[in-house]
C-alpha cells in the first residue's frame, strides 16, 4: 500500500498529493525539505562570513614568527607562544576551580 501525503501550500492554498513543491505556484510545501534547505543556506552563509573574517593580528604575527628563517626570531616566538599557552591553561584551571567552588 502506498503512502499518500497531502500538503497544503501556504502561498496559494492548493492541496498537493505526494509533492515537495506546489503544482500551482512552485512554492516548497514539504516542511522537512524546506528546513533542510534553510539549514544548508545558513551553513553556507556562516562559512562565507568565516572566510571573510580577518584573522587576529597577534595570531598572524606568531604564525609568521614560528616559521621565520632566523633561528633567534623563531626561538623567541616559540618561547613566548609556549608561555602564553601555559598562562591560558593556568587561567582556565582557576576559572574552572572558582566555578566549581561557587556552585
Amino acid at each position: 500500500m502506498e503512502n499518500k501525503t497531502y500538503r497544503k501550500c501556504q502561498n496559494c492554498g492548493t492541496v498537493n498529493l505526494n509533492r515537495d513543491y506546489c503544482q500551482e505556484c512552485g512554492e516548497i510545501v514539504n516542511i522537512i525539505l524546506k528546513r533542510k534547505i534553510e539549514r544548508e543556506n545558513k551553513a553556507l552563509e556562516r562559512e562565507r562570513i568565516e572566510k571573510q573574517k580577518e584573522p587576529n593580528k597577534v595570531t598572524v604575527f606568531f604564525e609568521r614568527a614560528k616559521t621565520h628563517p632566523n633561528i633567534i626570531v623563531r626561538s623567541l616566538a616559540l618561547f613566548f607562544y609556549s608561555t602564553w599557552v601555559i598562562v591560558l591553561a593556568i587561567g582556565s584551571f582557576f576559572a574552572l576551580l572558582f566555578g566549581y567552588i561557587a556552585a
